[in-house]
């Protein structure tokens, strides 16, 4: 007997614990794909695109509700408002059949025992079916952040920030990107196979390949499933990495024989790839403040086959005198607010409340504090962040040369793909943008510690 398995009951569920029990949508995905096995590929991937896509666009859902229901979204029990905004998403962003739609929503209301909102549940969905195209957004021009805040679900303290530092165009630009899922890329372990080997492995898979715009060691990947069930990845054939981390690598500039401290490196993406860069030959360091983080980067080296990493559990924000000037490079990959990662990781734009970024900046002054005491004379800083936030990006490393006058910014463009060049790189830092670059949004700055 088959089991039946309803891909849209684990999507609403999976919304009441990411909304209501406020979990990680990655992890809760994980887990309730894993709790699911028996699920065939395609219902899987459906699961996925659901909660992702309602994430994606929750600002606009909940808009669409509250403008038929007359209960607002705030005073709906949570899984019913799971199963709404689930149906709503198909409604307007999946080619799914409308009547299906409110039907199966209907099942989901009364499989849960709440009979009595069946009504409710089907009167809404049918009125939004009805009125779908006379949803009616604020004015554009009148009310640029409510417009571009429905519109693309971003914060308005998100967008009020955004278009203090660019312009308006520029930010809706961002906003759409933001809205699209992203293929999946990954980095060839050189140390074991060769990047047309690669590629010819996983199409035979089913996998569709693309090379990358920008590095040979790069492929994109669509049509996957899990990937940590491919034969390539058990033989550490490569690992999952932006093209924005990608670049920070070359901006480090790794070379054989050197040693580089890696200060807040988990998951371990740069280490691996300095490794690789080197031919497995030099010392690499990876600290991080978790155990539990450590050990997984150490399993992921393991299985590259990479041996030059040693880990140490240790808080980046306090000194630690026997590192004292001892690395060729430092790398302080901050943690941050992450506002460059919202097109992968679309909870982030509904947990974060622009409170946490000061808090965030004492981190990253201070790691960057420390950093550079282990930094040689002559050697190298490399500081990044995954976010797009000026007061962290650009404002840090201001404060970080008033700060430490025996550092230099120092030109990038040598290091960088020509398709990536910007003004800023002559002086030392860029900044990635999902719209421009087509890779997450990110922040890289390279520091020289000065001979005198």
């Amino acid at each position: 007997m088959t089991i039946q398995i309803n891909p849209r009951e684990i999507a609403a569920q999976a919304m009441v614990e990411i909304l209501k029990e406020g979990k990680y949508n990655t992890i809760v995905l994980r887990k309730l794909l894993k709790q699911n096995g028996a699920m065939p590929q395609k219902d899987r991937a459906f699961v996925t695109e659901m909660v992702n896509g309602t994430l994606r666009n929750l600002y606009y859902i909940d808009f669409v509700i509250d403008s038929i229901s007359s209960v607002k979204t705030k005073k709906i029990k949570p899984y019913l408002l799971a199963v709404l905004r689930t149906a709503v998403y198909q409604i307007y962003f999946m080619n799914v059949p409308e009547n299906a739609v409110c039907d199966e929503a209907v099942k989901l209301v009364k499989k849960r025992g709440l009979t009595s909102l069946a009504g409710f549940a089907n009167g809404v969905l049918r009125n939004i079916v009805r009125q779908k195209d006379s949803i009616i957004l604020p004015d554009e021009k009148q009310y640029p952040v409510e417009y571009l805040s429905l519109k693309y679900s971003h914060a308005q303290w998100l967008l009020k920030m955004w278009l203090h530092q660019y312009d308006y165009d520029f930010v809706k630009q961002l906003c759409e990107q933001n809205n699209i899922s992203p293929d999946v890329s990954i980095v060839v372990n050189t140390l074991c196979t060769t990047t047309e080997e690669l590629k010819k492995e996983l199409e035979q898979k089913g996998i569709v390949v693309k090379l990358s715009n920008y590095y040979k060691n790069v492929l994109h990947l669509s049509k996957t499933s899990d990937m940590t069930k491919l034969e390539a990845f058990h033989k550490g054939k490569f690992h999952v990495q932006d093209e924005s981390s990608v670049t920070a690598v070359e901006v480090i500039c790794p070379q054989e024989g050197e040693t580089i401290l890696d200060m807040c490196s988990a998951p371990g993406g740069k280490s691996f790839l300095m490794a690789e860069k080197v031919n497995n030959r030099g010392n690499i360091c990876c600290c991080d403040i978790y155990e539990h983080k450590l050990e997984l980067l150490e399993e992921s080296a393991q299985r590259l086959g990479i041996t030059i990493l040693e880990t140490k559990q240790q808080d980046g924000t306090v000194f630690c005198e026997e590192q004292e000037q001892k690395f060729d490079k430092v790398v302080v990959d901050a943690p941050c607010s992450g506002l460059g990662l919202i097109r992968k990781k679309p909870d982030i734009r509904l947990k974060k409340n622009g409170n946490d970024i000061d808090n965030l900046l004492l981190i990253q002054k201070e790691i960057l504090k420390q950093g550079a005491k282990y930094v040689k004379i002559g050697g190298v800083l490399v500081y990044s962040t995954c976010t797009l936030c000026k007061k962290e990006n650009e404002k840090n490393v201001q404060w970080f040369l008033e700060q430490h006058k025996d550092f230099a910014l120092e030109d990038i463009t040598p290091f960088l793909p020509e398709k990536m060049i910007t003004d800023t790189a002559k002086e030392g830092y860029i900044t990635l943008y999902p719209h421009i670059h087509h890779t997450d949004g990110f922040f890289i700055a390279r520091f020289r510690r000065k001979e005198s």
